[in-house]
């Protein structure tokens, strides 16, 4: 038996257009996105499906990596230090950042993880 994992995240909706035109190529998070296959995208407001995306690889990064992590999340400075408070203000002591696929479906990742049998 394959196990399928897939992650819910919320997000706003100019950050998601940023993935969908190619800028965004990787999406930042405080806690690990374990061993998922796909992230499923909601608005953060509404809570409405934006998209899904395959995870093509995650890590970890301390908080010393934050320059780092700031040019792979491809948002603005201000926006990463107001979603990513340093960890001298309260801030999380390490990130996680996956770099994303393509766009996805169920029937795509059940098909995939299929075949691998």
């Amino acid at each position: 038996m394959k196990r399928t994992v897939i992650v819910t995240v919320k997000i706003r909706p100019d950050f998601y257009q940023l993935i969908e035109n190619g800028t965004k190529k990787y999406e930042v998070r405080t806690e690990s996105f374990g061993d998922a296959q796909a992230i499923v995208f909601l608005d953060a407001a509404t809570g409405r499906r934006l998209g899904m995306r395959r995870i093509l690889g995650s890590r970890q990064y301390h908080r010393e990596d934050d320059e780092r992590v700031l040019e792979l999340s491809g948002i603005s400075r201000q926006d990463f230090r107001d979603l990513f408070p340093p960890e001298t203000n309260g801030g999380p002591p390490s990130l996680w950042v996956a770099r994303l696929g393509q766009p996805t479906g169920l029937d795509d990742l059940f098909e995939e993880r299929a075949d691998e049998q």
